[in-house]
Formats: C-alpha cells, structure tokens, sequence
C-alpha cells in the first residue's frame, strides 16, 4: 500500500491557513472579526450569529492557497462593553477599527466579519476618518435604516447617514417591500440613498442574465471615491442560505451576489468588505451557508491585482 502521509502533510502546507502571520501589520489581508449577537437580539433576532466569524473561517483556512500573500486576524468585539451601554461600545469600537487601518499600512484588503450588521456602523465611522467621499454597497433584504430610538442590528445605515461628514451614498440591493415597513423606508437626513429592489434588481438585469450593465448604470466608478462593500447574508436565497435569522424565500442568486463583489474589486478598486448576519446554529450540516460565505470571501483573497 502507498504511504499516503507525506502527500498528505505536503497538501496542508499549500492550505491558506499556512500563510497566516504572527503580525497583522504585516498581513496583506486581514480580518476584523466582530464575535457578537448582541445587536440582532436587540433587534429581536435570533441567537448564534456571534459564531459567524469563526465558522467562516474554519472552512477558509483549509482552501487551496494560489499565491504568497499573507493574513491575520483579529478579534474585536467585547459583548461585556456592548451590554453595558451599546451606543458606547460602538463608538469605542469605532476608535480600535480606526486604530488598527492606521496601524495595517501594508494591508490591501479588509474583511469585517459579523455577528449583527450593527457592525457596519462603527466600520463605517471609522472609515470616514480616511475618506469624506463615500458609496457603501449593501446587498440585503433589508434596508437597516430602522427608526428605533435604540441602535441595533436594523439601524446602521441611518445611524450612518446622521453622523457621517462628507458625501455619502448607500446603494441597497436586493431589498424587500414586505420586509421593510414605512417609517424605514423615509428618507435618510443627510447623504444620497439609491434603492434597488429585488425586483428592480431582476428586471433591470434580464434575469440575472445582464449583470454588468446594470451595475455600471447604478454603481459607477468615481475617482477619490471610497467604496464598501457590504453583504447580509440574508440577502441569498433560502436554498443555499438557511443560516440567518430572517431566512429569505425570495433572495437573490449566488451568482449576481459573487458579480456584485468581483465588479466592486475590479471596477471600483474596493478594498473594504463586511459579511454579516451569518447563523451557523441555523445552518445544516454540510455548513453550506458558511461554504457560500467562504467562497465569496475566497474571491477577495484570490485578488489578480495583488500580483
């Protein structure tokens, strides 16, 4: 019988997990992981999305590993901080993000792991310290612009647009009437907010046949202009996304999802990229919800322009 242990052992070390380093000021990509539900619970979600980052990074790490470049992550929630005062905390947070962008100089890409899609607030305000020219690209079943007089996982882009100096543009895709009730959908009191329903969304593409197009006419590349990415995972259609809070029986396909990320790395040099509202407790057995996630994350690492 064929000694099958050093092919084995020489197949972990072309695995992405080998190519972690010690230091994230020396990573090319790193990710700013977000281990916390306390958002979506006070949004009245379900449980488990505080699993998330590391769910989605077990499958990651064990991907065959295609270039030289070098990743770290780190840990950044403090669910003791959030339930204390969580406008507090998000602000605290807000300050590390900062910090550690300020400190990554050698880092290309970012990717914001969540937990709640609270997190993409305190991203954002960190952010803003970088750029005063903004388009944030959400793909979602929600609007997440709720009025609640509390933050949580459904307020974080008219927490966004209150508070951000400079111009700013959200561009929500995917979005759902029945899942957004009136006073979420009123007007932001400051920047520009374009909404694309789901069917907006397959109509304007001729059934997700003519992609390109459509996003060059609704998202087009401006110079100086910072553009982030943002992905709910709720936004993915049930059958291959069971692992969220609010499953979606009418979600868009993974391949205009994966067209979204690939024309936002290509054409708008995007460089900032959040995945949120991922449940693994709700996810089956083959993790094929983590699996999705993974994939589309793996695109950004497998990156063409870093070479």
């Amino acid at each position: 019988m064929q000694n099958t242990t050093n092919t084995l052992s020489g197949r972990d070390l072309e695995r992405i997990i080998n190519n972690k380093s010690a230091s994230i000021e020396l990573a090319d990509i790193l990710f700013l992981k977000f281990s916390s539900d306390t958002g979506t619970i006070l949004n009245l979600g379900r449980r488990g999305s505080l699993f998330a980052p590391e769910a989605i990074l077990a499958i990651i790490k064990n991907f065959a590993c295609h270039n030289l470049l070098k990743w770290s992550d780190v840990e950044l929630a403090d669910r003791e901080d959030e339930n204390i005062d969580f406008p507090a905390s998000q602000n605290k947070l807000a300050q590390k993000i900062q910090k550690i962008l300020m400190a990554a100089s050698r880092t290309q890409n970012f990717v914001y792991l969540g937990g709640g899609h609270d997190y993409i607030y305190p991203t954002v305000s960190a952010l803003n310290h970088f750029t005063k020219k903004m388009v944030v690209i959400n793909l979602d079943a929600h609007l997440d612009t709720r009025t609640d007089i509390n933050p949580n996982s459904g307020t974080p882009f008219r927490q966004i647009a209150e508070q951000f100096e400079g111009e700013l543009e959200i561009i929500q895709l995917g979005i759902h009437d029945f899942a957004n009730s009136i006073s979420t959908m009123s007007n932001l009191p400051n920047g520009k907010e374009v909404v694309a329903t789901y069917e907006d969304v397959r109509f304007g593409t001729k059934d997700f046949t003519e992609t390109d197009k459509f996003l060059k006419r609704v998202i087009p590349y401006h110079k100086d202009t910072m553009y982030v990415f943002s992905l709910d995972a709720d936004v993915l259609e049930s059958g291959i996304m069971e692992g969220v809070s609010a499953v979606n029986h009418r979600g868009l396909p993974y391949n205009f999802v994966e067209d979204v990320l690939l024309y936002s790395i290509d054409e708008l040099k995007c460089q900032h990229f959040g995945i949120f509202e991922y449940n693994p407790v709700y996810d089956n057995l083959s993790q094929k919800g983590a699996r999705t996630l993974a994939s589309l994350i793996y695109q950004i690492m497998d990156d063409r322009s870093f070479t």
